[in-house]
């Protein structure tokens, strides 16, 4: 097996439909890459019709569909996890249930990774941008209206939480200059060279990657090495935060993360979860992250990190007289402050 594709579904049923489609669609420019592939769709007990629905879809497919169905919500961290124990494949696509993917997506990503040269990790303390080690790659997130969709961003620090959340990132020159946990890749990552570019004189053409820190769960393809290596995601995050959890034990073991630019998903952005769940699972898990990766006596820090940025939003929607948002944000204040991390 080359590849095993894992959509998580919780109510989302005509939305997992199309994504199913759309996949299927990519799959199918390739017979070969159609006999090599396996989908696990896990359903998160939804409410809505998404089994039935799924289930029908299943079995008229071209490809195998597994359909898991869970009696309870277990996250997105544990709902993958069932599947990546069984998945097979070499290649492991992670992929949102409110997505489209273009096609030539999956073959430009695969073929990156086989065309990526792997010459381990003896330069990388000496070449840190060189991408000679290629383990994690995502395809670029489109919004509907065919802008780039922001995505990824530097590793957590003191400094890079410090420019995301004070919004001193969003600035139009300032923030091109400043690292921050949050940016759309195009903004403020480095632009990866291919090691031992000599070996890819033949290919039909060379990957355009883009190397960074960590990138988004919506479309992530990983090598089963990798799993195999860190292990499965972390399921103390329920959801939000596990990607880039994932992606610091990945760079830990010298496995780089990129980008793909011409491997291309539609994000239909917050429909597969509520922006206020997104919003407040993506701060929290800062804290989580923080309190297993980081030195402890950072945390009050993060933590009036976090709160002094909620405050800033929360002053900057209401003087905007953008309510829900204000309001949004005040909900977000009370968790944090309530969270023991």
């Amino acid at each position: 097996m080359l590849l095993s594709v894992i959509i998580v579904s919780y109510n989302t049923a005509e939305l997992t439909v199309q994504t199913l489609q759309s996949l299927e669609a990519d799959l199918s420019t390739s017979k070969d890459l159609l006999k090599k592939t396996e989908v696990f769709v896990v359903d998160n007990n939804s409410a809505d019709d998404s089994v039935k629905q799924i289930s029908k879809y299943a079995r008229a497919s071209a490809v195998p569909i597994k359909l898991i169905t869970n009696a309870k919500n277990l996250g997105f961290a544990g709902a993958n996890n069932q599947a990546l124990r069984a998945a097979q494949g070499k290649y492991i696509f992670l992929l949102n249930s409110d997505t489209i993917v273009q096609l030539g997506t999956i073959p430009k990503l695969i073929s990156a990774f086989e065309l990526t040269p792997d010459t381990a990790t003896a330069v990388l303390s000496s070449q840190p941008k060189t991408l000679d080690h290629l383990g994690i790659l995502a395809a670029t997130l489109l919004n509907q209206d065919g802008t780039v969709q922001s995505q990824g961003g530097s590793f957590p620090s003191l400094s890079t939480l410090f420019f995301h959340m004070s919004l001193l990132d969003d600035l139009p020159i300032l923030g091109k200059l400043l690292p921050s946990t949050q940016h759309t890749g195009l903004r403020t990552s480095q632009r990866a060279h291919v090691g031992m570019e000599d070996n890819l004189e033949n290919a039909p053409e060379k990957p355009d990657l883009l190397q960074t820190d960590w990138v988004g769960g919506t479309a992530l393809m990983i090598k089963r090495d990798v799993i195999d290596e860190i292990g499965l995601l972390d399921e103390k995050i329920f959801m939000y935060g596990e990607d880039v959890e994932w992606c610091m034990r990945a760079k830990a073991h010298h496995w780089d993360v990129a980008i793909h630019n011409a491997a291309y998903v539609t994000h239909l952005q917050s429909q597969s979860s509520g922006s206020e769940n997104a919003l407040r699972g993506e701060l929290l898990g800062y804290l989580y992250i923080w309190s297993k990766h980081k030195p402890l006596w950072q945390l009050p820090l993060v933590k009036g990190i976090l709160l002094f940025g909620v405050l800033v939003r929360i002053v900057l929607f209401s003087l905007l007289n953008q309510r829900t948002k204000a309001q949004q944000y005040l909900r977000i204040l009370h968790s944090i402050q309530k969270s023991s991390t």
